[in-house]
């Protein structure tokens, strides 16, 4: 049981989905914010979130870059549909589009974005090289992307660096330039950004 609930924050559905989402709305409102801080959007940016839940993230966004665009792709067709109701205005003015899709397909042509937002669920992308490269081929040649992530059942804080520490070498392993990191004190574990520019 423990687990088919944990299985929902890959992909909500049904009931356990809906209460997943309220979960993923409560508990990542204030890294959500952190990591938004990490990746310096600015106002004409053209953003993309990778699995952006509950559509908190968007809403901070779409805020930053009042006169880019913000743009996301989640598995869960439920949390597109939370994701839309809570951001309907901007949804609606044609500054937001959200879909369902998946990191390893994603549905957007070469060079579209500025910067690449992915927040806690790095570790449900299928096969990480070939997503990274994938992310890249949307991403311009100034892009940069933001993994973050609070691996909330690491045993502990110094397990939470050791996954961090393996992400940046497949990102660097994948070509990403001026790999770099920070940390965050949160609870119950720490969390991390790992940020990178483009591949060449």
């Amino acid at each position: 049981m423990a687990q088919r609930f944990q299985d929902q924050f890959g992909n909500p559905h049904g009931m356990g989905g809906r209460l997943a989402g309220w979960l993923m709305a409560l508990t990542n409102r204030d890294l959500n914010a952190w990591a938004i801080d990490q990746l310096a959007v600015r106002p004409g940016d053209h953003v993309l979130e990778i699995g952006f839940g509950p559509g908190l993230a968007v809403q901070a966004l779409a805020r930053r870059a009042r006169n880019g665009s913000v743009e996301g792709v989640d598995v869960s067709p439920l949390m597109v549909e939370q994701a839309i109701r809570r951001n309907a205005a901007m949804v609606k003015a044609g500054r937001v589009s959200l879909r369902v899709g998946a990191v390893s397909a994603l549905p957007y042509d070469v060079g579209r974005f500025d910067k690449v937002l992915a927040v806690n669920n790095v570790q449900f992308w299928p096969q990480l090289a070939d997503d990274l490269r994938e992310v890249a081929r949307v991403m311009r040649p100034s892009g940069v992307l933001a993994i973050v992530l609070q691996p909330r059942h690491a045993p502990s804080a110094a397990d939470v660096l050791a996954v961090r520490d393996d992400l940046i070498a497949q990102v660097r392993a994948v070509g990403y330039r001026r790999v770099r990191s920070a940390v965050t004190s949160s609870s119950p574990m720490p969390a991390f950004v790992v940020l990178g520019d483009r591949p060449a």
